[in-house]
């Protein structure tokens, strides 16, 4: 079985591009959605739903950016067979 080496750099930028994903939905999530459901002025159960909202959408996307990343050839080092 050949081992392959992963490049450091690739997982900061993939650190980098998740923390940017995940704190854009944040931002989305309090922004956006808090007119549409009547929580200008958010209480704890306002709050706790946003939580909620805010929890599966990144759910979703962390699946998809793992599936992207784990797609993506870029930062590993394949060995050749000895």
């Amino acid at each position: 079985m050949n081992k392959v080496n992963i490049d450091k750099k690739r997982h900061i930028i993939k650190a980098i591009s998740w923390n940017l994903l995940a704190m854009t939905t944040t931002y989305l999530v309090l922004t956006i959605l808090p007119p549409f459901f009547g929580l200008q002025g958010i209480s704890k159960e306002g709050a706790g739903f946003l939580t909620i909202v805010d929890r599966v959408i990144k759910l979703i996307l962390y699946y998809g950016h793992e599936r992207a990343w784990f797609a993506s050839n870029w930062g590993v080092v394949k060995h050749a067979k000895d």
